[in-house]
């Protein structure tokens, strides 16, 4: 498999100005990751200073306020827009999972400024969190009419548990054990991890009927030997590539999403629909939740900065730190 064959553009930082991600609002690009057991290529495409450079353009944006496209309205289009936020919210998380995987393997082995990983893991999770109220902000009856069935269609056991990205990151945010960070990193680490199973488990319930029992049954049941065709099939349904790609390109489709995702939210808000929108859950009127949801453009910021290369510390507070 050769880089050649994909779209040059996808590997691009986002340029200046208003929505450029794919050929119109809302469509799809693929993501390029390396296997997660492989690192990331010393060389590629992109350099850092393109990489930072596009990020303090979106900052400067995301201050003045995000350009915005026509507003989606109708069947139709939101159909389309919640689909766009199915897949471009999961390329989000395998890239938060890949980067968190390697601040958890340098803190494992003592590498590094160790406050600085355990700012960056807090960040990467709070992201995340973000992340599942994005991907689960449709409507029940969107959901099990259009992007439940195109899961099945691809297998009849489809499962988020194929997911490759994830394996690295799977204790983590299970919370079955709190990585070595340091100690007063701990409490924060700890009630994003639990913001986040909470937050999973209230989309669970607000979009599947017996969605929260069924989510813990399958985190529950002891983890089983999976087939390798089921992480490819994983990858082929959420349009994800595996190639070697460098660093700079890992951040620069991040930023690429990031950057769509604000236009997005600038456009139609986190819960577009109006009077389709269900009544959400228990889980998911916790004021941590809507604290969270204000964060959601903020958390972003934060983990594009960090997957630039830089420093949290650059980020003033009102630099979309939330």
């Amino acid at each position: 498999m050769t880089l050649a064959l994909f779209p040059p553009v996808a590997l691009r930082p986002p340029a200046p100005g208003g929505w450029d991600f794919s050929d119109y609002p809302y469509g799809l690009e693929p993501l390029t990751l390396p296997l997660p057991d492989a690192a990331d290529s010393p060389s590629g495409g992109v350099t850092p200073e393109e990489v930072e450079d596009a990020f303090r353009t979106l900052l400067g944006q995301t201050r003045q306020g995000m350009p915005t496209t026509a507003p989606a309205h109708g069947t139709e289009e939101l159909e389309r827009l919640f689909w766009f936020r199915w897949m471009i919210g999961h390329h989000v998380s395998f890239t938060l999972w890949r980067l968190t995987a390697g601040c958890l393997a340098r803190v494992a082995k003592g590498e590094g400024d160790q406050e600085a990983l355990a700012a960056a893991i807090t960040a990467y999770v709070r992201a995340y969190c973000g992340m599942l109220l994005y991907t689960g902000s449709c409507p029940r009856s969107l959901y099990q009419a259009s992007i439940r069935p195109s899961m099945y269609r691809m297998h009849s056991t489809f499962s988020g548990t194929w997911a490759l990205d994830y394996l690295p990151v799977r204790s983590l945010f299970r919370g079955r054990r709190t990585p070595p960070v340091v100690a007063s990193a701990v409490d924060a680490l700890v009630r994003e991890v639990r913001l986040s199973n909470r937050i999973h488990f209230g989309v669970s319930s607000k979009l599947v009927t017996g969605g929260r029992s069924l989510l813990q049954q399958s985190i529950d049941a002891p983890d089983a030997a999976q087939p390798r065709a089921w992480g490819a099939l994983f990858d082929c349904y959420f349009l994800t590539l595996r190639a070697p790609v460098s660093a700079p390109e890992i951040a620069a489709q991040l930023l690429r999403r990031v950057k769509a995702i604000a236009i997005d939210l600038a456009t139609n808000g986190l819960y577009p629909g109006g009077d389709q929108q269900d009544e959400p859950p228990a889980e998911l009127r916790h004021p941590d939740v809507a604290a969270c949801e204000r964060d959601l453009t903020g958390s972003l910021i934060r983990v594009g900065a960090l997957a630039t290369g830089l420093p949290l510390a650059d980020l003033d507070p009102g630099q979309g730190t939330g």
